[in-house]
């Protein structure tokens, strides 16, 4: 509750800076929002980030049907301490396995998002915006509960993105 409480006033002093601002300087203070996972998808080469992510389920699916089917037996109360061990080391395994992917997945994803990031910055300006969030993030979070269809900018920088700029 309190860090509710806190997160609320920062949020409305970081508002109050920017309506501030926009009067005392010629900035822009509208605030847009994106489709995050959609720009990223339609990144053209978000086909190597799934291709990854392809193989990692793949690596992976076995080792959480076998956790899967451990853990039923351990709450069926049908286990041996030969199946708590094995679901030890299986977990283990699968938490090693799933961070080397996700280390994989994020070497490819570290320059697309920077690359999505500059996209979003000069659309953002060409566009009059001084804010661009993340409509998932913002909405989950509460901290956005209506946005204009008008402020979404998904579609400019998707076609920034595709078109080379």
């Amino acid at each position: 509750m309190k860090r509710t409480a806190t997160i609320t006033i920062a949020l409305l002093m970081a508002l109050v800076g920017v309506l501030g601002l926009s009067q005392s300087k010629d900035v822009p203070s509208r605030v847009g929002y994106i489709d995050a996972q959609k720009v990223i998808e339609s990144h053209p080469r978000f086909s190597e980030v799934k291709a990854i992510q392809d193989k990692a389920d793949k690596e992976v699916k076995p080792l959480v049907d076998q956790i899967k089917a451990l853990s039923q037996k351990i709450k069926d109360g049908s286990a041996s301490s030969k199946d708590r061990q094995d679901l030890q080391s299986l977990q283990k395994v699968y938490a090693q396995t799933s961070k080397k992917w996700q280390d994989k997945i994020n070497t490819v994803l570290a320059p697309i998002t920077k690359e999505i990031d500059k996209t979003i910055a000069q659309v953002a300006v060409q566009n009059g915006f001084s804010m661009v969030l993340s409509a998932n993030v913002a909405g989950q979070s509460g901290l956005v509960v209506y946005a204009s269809p008008d402020s979404d900018l998904t579609e400019l920088v998707i076609k920034a993105l595709t078109s080379g700029k």
